[in-house]
């Protein structure tokens, strides 16, 4: 995770890397700042269901703001979240990355055989140039 502050700005900017994707995650800070009250935006929300980062956005927003944590405290929180996330998701057989290139989306489709998960547009894709429904790894018919 790297953090980036713009002062003239007045916001903080989060950046996750996952596989060559990234999600950020924007504080922005009122000009009257520790009275006013902290904003939580979203900049780019990849590979997590929109009321999930709702939830997160809530969960930062008030430690921020309720709470009086440190906003880099906050953004450990954060991290520790999309962290959870992204725990024990296996690679796609075909692409080899855990968020699919262009629909953004994770490992859902599993082989009933060797158990193991693909992205639907990999699938999609091995099926039609193999000609054949079968998985990519064991060769057993995909169902």
């Amino acid at each position: 995770m790297t953090v980036k502050a713009r002062s003239a700005a007045r916001e903080v900017i989060a950046t996750y890397s996952v596989d060559d994707i990234f999600i950020e995650l924007i504080i922005q800070l009122p000009s009257n700042y520790p009275l006013g009250s902290i904003t939580v935006e979203s900049g780019k929300r990849v590979g997590v269901a929109v009321q999930q980062w709702r939830n997160w956005m809530l969960q930062l927003s008030t430690y921020l703001t309720h709470q009086n944590g440190s906003i880099m405290e906050g953004l450990s929180l954060w991290k520790n979240n999309v962290d959870k996330r992204f725990e024990g998701i296996e690679d796609c057989m075909i692409c080899f990355s855990v968020i699919h290139g262009s629909n953004y989306s994770l490992p859902k489709k599993a082989c009933r055989t060797c158990k193991k998960k693909f992205h639907s547009a990999c699938l999609y894709k091995w099926f039609t140039s193999s000609n054949k429904s079968t998985c990519p790894l064991c060769r057993e018919t995909f169902f």
